[in-house]
């Protein structure tokens, strides 16, 4: 990302004070600044939507302007350093994510008026900036604006590396190593795919309800709810209120969780009465629907390294009368010799590079490296390790990603076994939803894609020890 910047906690007063006549581009803004000082997109965005009323139109338009600029970040920066006289690093970060506003309507909402993209950008300049940068904002957009047709974008076949990069904003270490793993052609769909902004779907507290009445409930409320396409307890949201401000979030008969999350649990199959671990388990999404299948019988132990992730997911297990869950504070790689062999299920959901996920988090593409996969996938072989030690023999392991990158997923697993004589691949079809069941290519893994199943980017493998016979 681009420089930092800061501002003083008068501003924020002040700006906080003009909030009731904010609109939808003045959220994004800031929302665009807060990402610049290290901010986490869904978090910003979620926190900021249920604090604020905003009718239908202006929280669609806030929600698409501010992913917009997050996903296209690197063409507009480029397109703007075609236009400027100097670099854009020079500017505040406000007058910079104006102008990267005011370029995204400009050139992807072709609902909007240019006219009315440029003016409300030189309105922001002016609140932001002074009469000097709000000149420049209006001289860079209508420039844009006037040779728009002309942007000397890279050929595809030519330079296909920087055409997927600038055509679909990835950074070029991404695409080369999609283009390297799949083809142009499905690599050109793969970021086509993740530029698109995804459903939000929730998950039934099935303990409390069903789908089809929380389906009901939430018309009832005046959310419009559809199913999921793959998980049976899933509904995608259209949402036109705060989501916090419904009864049915309150009384905790769902929880927000992509479709391709939903999946993970069923593949651990705990049933009541089991021990389970659950691995780096915070925020907990994993971790409540385990328990919601075990009927809320049985033991969770939820492990994670952070302890104010822990308290979030003690937060959510609270709201759901979840009676199971005991949290801990603990480095997976540090798993006590005395909990070796003692679980009947085990769900290590690593930490990974998130690259499955990156058309929720458009800011983790700029933020992550290369070499972080490497470093992740040490850590991923060492965590695979250490949690199937803790396994009971006869025992299953799930080990589940999001992402799709071959040294976080499928290389952790085919290494484990080749080292651990003990392990086998357990067949996932029978627990998968019959639609999915044909997508197990290998037995015992099995991968998403947001270009082919609609889902998140992930990755899950089911693993079983050797029982004492």
């Amino acid at each position: 990302m681009r420089g930092k910047g800061s501002i003083t906690k008068g501003n924020e007063d002040e700006n906080e004070n003009r909030n009731k006549k904010e609109n939808a581009r003045g959220y994004a803004l800031k929302l665009l600044k807060e990402i610049e000082e290290g901010a986490y997109a869904n978090i910003v965005l979620n926190r900021l939507l249920s604090r604020i009323s905003l009718i239908e139109e202006e929280r669609s338009f806030l929600t698409e302007l501010f992913y917009g600029v997050l996903q296209r970040l690197n063409t507009l920066d480029w397109i703007l350093s075609l236009y400027l006289t100097s670099p854009l690093d020079k500017l505040t970060p406000w007058i910079r994510n104006i102008l990267r506003l005011g370029v995204f309507q400009l050139l992807y909402l072709k609902r909007i008026p240019a006219s009315a993209a440029v003016d409300e950008s030189v309105k922001l300049a002016l609140r932001f900036g002074h009469k000097g940068v709000a000149g420049l904002v209006n001289a860079v957009l209508r420039k844009v604006d006037r040779l728009k047709e002309e942007i000397p974008w890279p050929s595809r076949s030519g330079d296909p590396f920087l055409y997927l990069s600038l055509v679909y904003s990835f950074p070029l270490w991404i695409v080369r190593r999609w283009i390297g793993q799949m083809g142009l052609d499905e690599a050109e769909k793969l970021c086509q795919a993740n530029n698109a902004v995804p459903p939000l779907s929730i998950r039934t507290n099935t303990l409390k309800t069903t789908p089809g009445r929380l389906k009901v409930l939430l018309e009832e409320e005046g959310i419009k709810a559809d199913p999921c396409r793959y998980a049976p307890e899933g509904l995608v949201l259209h949402l036109t209120k705060r989501l916090t401000s419904l009864d049915s979030f309150q009384e905790g008969l769902f929880q927000i969780q992509g479709e391709a999350s939903m999946l993970v649990a069923p593949l651990v199959n705990p049933k009541a009465g089991e021990r389970v671990l659950d691995l780096c388990s915070a925020p907990g999404g994993k971790t409540l629907h385990m328990a919601m299948l075990m009927g809320n019988k049985g033991r969770i132990l939820a492990a994670d390294m952070y302890p104010h992730r822990l308290e979030l997911l003690e937060k959510m297990m609270k709201r759901h009368n979840i009676k199971i869950v005991r949290t801990e504070k603990l480095d997976g790689r540090s798993i006590s010799s005395s909990e070796y062999g003692s679980y009947d299920r085990v769900l290590l959901d690593v930490p990974c590079s998130g690259l499955g996920v990156v058309r929720r988090k458009g800011e983790l593409k700029w933020r992550r490296k290369e070499e972080d996969i490497f470093s992740l996938a040490r850590l991923q072989a060492d965590l695979l390790r250490c949690a199937f030690k803790a396994l009971k023999p006869g025992g299953v392991l799930v080990y589940s990603a999001c992402s799709t990158e071959p040294e976080e997923t499928r290389e952790i697993i085919y290494a484990f076994l080749q080292e651990e004589s003990s392990a086998s691949l357990a067949l996932l079809a029978p627990l998968l939803p019959e639609e999915l069941r044909s997508q197990e290519k290998e037995e015992g893994t099995i991968y998403f894609y947001p270009h082919k199943h609609g889902l998140d980017g992930f990755f899950m493998a089911r693993i079983r020890k050797k029982g004492n016979d």
